[in-house]
Formats: C-alpha cells, structure tokens, sequence
C-alpha cells in the first residue's frame, strides 16, 4: 500500500469585504507548473467571472447592466431583485418578472438553461421532474464569515454551510 501523498502547491483565491470572506477558491496541484498553468489560470479567471454579478453589488439597479451577460442579469435579479419571485418558482414564473424588470424579451429555453446552470453552481436548490421544475434561490448567509477551504471553481459561496462539498468530492 502506497501513502496518500499531499499535494505540494495550493493556490487560495479569496474575496473580502468588511472583514468577511465572500467568496473563495482553493486548488491544490503536484507542480508548480501545473498550479501555474494556462488552465489553472483559466479556471481562477471563470472563478472570478462566474462571481462578479454577484459580488459587484445587492441590486442589479446599481451594476451597469449593459456589461453583464443574461446569466449575471439573471443571477444578481433572483438573489437581490424584489421583483424576483419569493420561494419556489418556475422557469416561466421567472421569465415573466424578468421580461417585466428588465423590460427585454427572453426565450423560455434560456432561462430554463441558465436556472439549471445556477443550481450545478449551487445559486438555486431545485426540486421536481423535468417536466415540472421548481427552483428556490438559496442565500449565504451575510452576518457570517464563510466556512474554510475545500470549495472548487464552481462553489464558493454558492452553498449554504454544511452543503459544500471539498474538492475531493466532486
């Protein structure tokens, strides 16, 4: 039997605000050459990418939206917007705020896509078959620093604690 060997670099990428961790990213690699990768360097830019909406601001009235994809419009709308649907919510129910709020026309499919894409990232719990799905948008806790380590690209202060799983278990 061979020993589990730890893995000699580990890039941490954190983003603080007011003393508290809000979002953070931590991988491990062999070499430093892996950890200094194009593709680890990819994976911290999507990291960052993926959390701008979310971290810029608490409305989406005071991030300049003509920068933002659908997917950061859609995301920063149901986290923060009170127009955003409370509790369990449909795709359609979704597309009908949105369309009201941002005053533009969406597809169906869309929103189906990115809803389904915010719950693998941990932004929305979802429930039901695929013909009927609901989704409830699930949020981190703000009067608590975020619990350590062990978070990959796509998780970091998407779960609440308790729900994140380490990198290793993905």
């Amino acid at each position: 039997m061979s020993e589990s060997v730890k893995p000699a670099i580990t890039v941490r990428v954190e983003v603080w605000k007011d003393g508290l961790v809000l979002t953070k990213m931590e991988n491990a690699y062999d070499t430093l050459f892996d950890a200094l990768s194009p593709f680890s360097i990819k994976d911290i830019t999507t990291f960052l990418s993926n959390k701008r909406a979310m971290l810029a601001s608490k409305t989406p009235v005071e991030m300049d939206r003509e920068y933002l994809t659908i997917k950061e419009r859609l995301t920063a709308f149901l986290r923060w917007d009170e127009r955003a649907p409370q509790g369990w919510f449909t795709s359609s129910e979704v597309r009908r705020r949105y369309e009201a709020a941002f005053g533009e026309s969406v597809r169906l499919s869309t929103i189906s896509t990115y809803l389904a894409s915010l719950h693998v990232e941990g932004v929305l719990e979802r429930k039901g078959s695929r013909a009927k799905r609901d989704y409830r948008t699930l949020m981190p806790s703000t009067s608590e620093p975020a619990p350590a380590a062990g978070y990959s690209v796509n998780e970091a202060m998407s779960h609440p604690p308790g729900v994140q799983k380490s990198a290793s278990e993905i």
